[in-house]
C-alpha cells in the first residue's frame, strides 16, 4: 500500500504538468508554414486555417473562415490576406510570407466598422523578457490573455519598424495572443533580451549618427 503512494504522486504530477503544457509553444509565428487551399471557387480566397496554420483570424467578433491570398483590398470590407511567394513585396520582413490586416466595413452585415486580428493560444517561453515583431503602415495592438502589451519601436527596417513589448510577467504562462490593427505584420519572435527603454533606443540612434558624421569628417580632412 505504501508503495503505491509514490506512484499515485507521480502519476498526479505528471497529469497535472501536462494539463499546463497541453497548449505548448506558439507556432508558425512567421507566416511560413500555411497550405493554400482555394475556398468557394475564388482565385484569390483561400481557407483561413490551411493558410495561417496555428492561428485564427477575426473581423470584429467573428471568425474568418477564409482570407485572401496575393490580392489587396478589394472592396470596403474588413479584411486579412496572406501573401508569397508568388507576389512578395521586395525587402518585405522575412522569409517568402507576411500577413496583412485591414479593418473597414463589418462583412458579417453589421453596422459601421470593425478591426482586423489574428490570435492564437499558446505558452510564452518561460525564458522570455520580451516579444518583437515586424510592422509597417497603420497601427498595431498586442494582448495576451486579455492584456494589452505597452509597445515602441526598437528600429527601422527597409519597408517598416520592429516593434516590441515586454512579456517578462507573463514568462511561462499559456493564453491567447492576440495582433490588431491595420498594416503588414511578420517574423514573430519572443526574446530573452527586454525591450530596451524608449530613451535607450533614441540614445542609441543619436550616439551612432553621430559616430558616423565623426568618421566621415575624419576621412574628408
Amino acid at each position: 500500500m505504501n508503495g503505491r503512494i509514490p506512484c499515485l504522486a507521480a502519476a498526479v504530477w505528471l497529469a497535472l504538468f501536462t494539463l499546463a503544457h497541453g497548449q505548448g509553444a506558439f507556432q508558425n509565428l512567421d507566416f511560413e508554414n500555411g497550405v493554400f487551399v482555394p475556398s468557394g471557387g475564388s482565385s484569390f480566397l483561400v481557407e483561413a486555417e490551411s493558410a495561417l496554420p496555428g492561428w485564427t483570424a477575426f473581423v470584429g467578433t467573428n471568425q474568418l473562415t477564409e482570407v485572401l491570398h496575393n490580392t489587396g483590398t478589394i472592396s470596403s470590407l474588413a479584411q486579412i490576406a496572406i501573401y508569397g511567394p508568388d507576389e512578395p513585396q521586395a525587402g518585405l520582413f522575412h522569409g517568402q510570407y507576411y500577413v496583412i490586416l485591414r479593418g473597414g466595413e463589418d462583412p458579417f452585415g453589421g453596422p459601421g466598422t470593425v478591426g482586423a486580428a489574428l490570435a492564437q493560444t499558446g505558452t510564452i517561453p518561460g525564458s522570455a523578457q520580451s516579444i518583437q515583431f515586424f510592422f509597417a503602415s497603420g497601427g498595431i495592438s498586442l494582448f495576451f490573455a486579455g492584456q494589452q502589451i505597452p509597445l515602441s519601436v526598437l528600429g527601422s527596417a527597409p519597408t517598416g519598424d520592429i516593434y516590441g513589448g515586454d512579456v517578462s510577467a507573463f514568462a511561462g504562462q499559456t493564453g491567447e495572443l492576440r495582433f490588431r490593427g491595420d498594416g503588414f505584420l511578420d517574423n514573430i519572435q519572443f526574446s530573452s533580451e527586454p525591450v530596451p527603454e524608449p530613451g535607450t533606443v533614441v540614445l542609441f540612434t543619436l550616439g551612432a549618427l553621430l559616430l558616423g558624421g565623426r568618421f566621415l569628417w575624419r576621412r574628408k580632412c
